[in-house]
């Protein structure tokens, strides 16, 4: 039911995935540019780290046949700042935070369909926001218990 949001990341709706990205989805996972690949059904999630690698991941989403924006809305993807949020207006998706393994002093950001459907989310075993790297697995079952606090965040438009 969410997605960890983690240094500069590049959310994009599945069902564009399977609908829209040339050769489907085994294109879309075999041609992923790193391991961090984190998804809830509904949304995917991948993670970077500086803004140019952002920049050439959307240009080859685009290029395989998403569409980033048009009239400065997302439409197939959006790009989210962990400290800053999304960076241009998405009325699909919305940001939250929960905590950390428990830990009301370490709270994480997340991102969830609006309104989100699925029953399942990946669950992550070590976070980069804990020094680590993203590794994770399905958890079937509903995340109620789970506590996240939505809210908007004021669109920072960025140039990558």
């Amino acid at each position: 039911m969410a997605v960890l949001i983690e240094g500069l990341s590049v959310v994009i709706r599945c069902e564009a995935i399977v609908k829209k990205f040339f050769g489907g989805v085994n294109t879309f996972m075999d041609s992923l540019p790193n391991l961090t690949l984190c998804s809830d059904g509904e949304l995917a999630c991948v993670h970077f780290m500086v803004p140019r690698d952002v920049q050439t991941y959307v240009e080859y989403l685009t290029r395989k046949g998403l569409t980033f924006k048009e009239n400065n809305k997302s439409i197939d993807m959006v790009v989210v700042d962990q400290i800053h949020g999304m960076t241009i207006d998405c009325d699909w998706a919305v940001l939250g935070e929960t905590d950390w393994n428990n830990n009301a002093n370490h709270t994480i950001v997340v991102c969830c369909a609006e309104p989100t459907r699925v029953e399942q989310m990946f669950h992550l075993q070590i976070s980069m926001s804990e020094g680590g790297f993203l590794r994770g697995r399905i958890l079937k079952g509903s995340l109620m218990g789970l506590k996240i606090h939505i809210y908007r965040m004021k669109f920072v438009h960025k140039h990558y």
